[in-house]
């Protein structure tokens, strides 16, 4: 595949029960001549440096049922969540230290043996630039999609937008600036963090169409 974009990143926990999404990934980077730097840094135990108790509060009384009203849980969930910051943080400053124009994000539990292709990404990339985008998420989860889509086009606008998952999406180097200046404030869960942040800087952000599911993916919400 040759895909219009300065870097691609794919974050990812090296623990031996997430081995096979790794494995899976790689098999896929290789037969299509993806350069993929792999962001393996930020572990949850690195995290507890820093002040969570915004993040657990959050955690107690809307995640996963069973965290909810359970410290030790919550305290858990939360150093995973804010590792996964920490990944997402690294791309960003990665982007701005390298001066990449255009970045893919993706975690390692993306679907891309589906829709994914050269002639899809690209077409989102050309949308994307059109539309003078900050920020695009082709990923999506829980059953958000844009509604009212048009054949043959890929990507949405409205300003009410905001994250649709973070297993795959794409950001230009100004939206990056503008994200890294909450680099350590990690108030929430990695989506809903980008949430608040999409509209304090009014981050014009579009969605893709067909999107890019991930494996196996069962949401915990209620």
């Amino acid at each position: 595949m040759q895909l219009d974009i300065d870097k691609i990143f794919c974050c990812h926990h090296p623990s031996p029960k997430l081995a096979e999404r790794k494995y899976k990934l790689i098999d896929f980077f290789s037969s299509n001549n993806l350069n993929v730097e792999w962001v393996e840094s930020g572990a949850p135990e690195e995290t507890k440096q820093y002040n969570n108790d915004s993040l657990v509060h959050k955690i107690m009384t809307r995640g996963p049922v069973e965290c909810r009203n359970n410290i030790d849980k919550s305290k858990d969930l939360s150093y995973r969540s804010m590792s996964l910051i920490l990944k997402h943080n690294y791309c960003y400053e990665q982007q701005i230290e390298n001066n990449y124009e255009n970045i893919l994000i993706l975690e390692d539990d993306v679907d891309l043996f589906g829709v994914f292709s050269e002639t899809y990404f690209n077409k989102c990339m050309k949308e994307f630039k059109q539309l003078n985008l900050g920020m695009l998420f082709l990923g999506s989860c829980c059953g958000l999609h844009y509604p009212n889509t048009e054949p043959d086009k890929y990507v949405y606008f409205s300003e009410d937008l905001r994250s649709r998952c973070t297993h795959c999406y794409i950001l230009n180097i100004d939206t990056a600036k503008k994200l890294l200046k909450y680099v350590y404030n990690m108030f929430d869960s990695v989506d809903w963090q980008l949430n608040s942040i999409i509209e304090w800087e009014n981050i014009k952000t579009g969605w893709g169409e067909p999107s890019i599911t991930q494996l196996n993916y069962e949401s915990s919400l209620q």
